[in-house]
């Protein structure tokens, strides 16, 4: 059989342009992204007592004292008076307890929870093979020891999931090609 030069520099120009065809598509992974988002809050719980604090202006008003009720105001004098401050945000929750006797702050208790919201993200990409089918052809060489000769072989190739069929005919050699291959990743 007469050996052509341009037929077999045409078919190796075909497979090298397969190949680069075949490398640069991205086919048979799809890339599956899965974002879930975690808000968990978290509290800071605090407890402080206020020292007792000195006046920093007095100021002293005159009054007629016929008109005075001086037991009420022995009485006010001496009794303990509690006052409770409130305040409720979607940061922070205060409470304050004041203690008045003598008219003098004798306690002063403040008690709050901040809220500080911490966000957790958690990214998850899968990435699986759509296809489970594939079919491919391309050309290639290969020597015979027995005769010596060197041929040139037209491939084509089955694959279901991760095994593929090959077959092929050697056309200077004239002898015929089976294998089976397995993909290991």
């Amino acid at each position: 059989m007469k050996f052509d030069i341009k037929l077999l520099l045409l078919i190796l120009a075909a497979v090298i342009i397969v190949i680069l065809l075949h490398r640069s598509c991205k086919t048979g992974t799809v890339t599956t992204t899965q974002t879930t988002t975690i808000v968990r809050v978290d509290t800071l719980k605090l407890r402080d007592t206020i020292t007792f604090p000195k006046p920093y202006k007095i100021v002293e008003r005159r009054t007629d004292t016929l008109r005075v009720d001086t037991g009420k105001i022995i009485a006010d004098y001496f009794t303990e008076k509690y006052y409770q401050l409130a305040f409720r945000d979607s940061v922070i929750q205060a409470t304050t307890d004041i203690k008045v006797v003598e008219n003098s702050l004798e306690l002063a208790k403040l008690d709050y929870e901040v809220y500080r919201p911490t966000i957790h993200t958690h990214t998850v990409v899968n990435e699986q093979w759509a296809t489970r089918f594939s079919f491919s052809l391309g050309a290639g060489t290969n020597y015979n020891i027995k005769e010596k000769r060197a041929g040139l072989e037209l491939l084509t190739t089955i694959g279901v999931k991760r095994q593929s069929i090959i077959f092929g005919y050697d056309f200077i050699n004239q002898t015929p090609r089976l294998g089976w291959q397995y993909r290991i990743k």
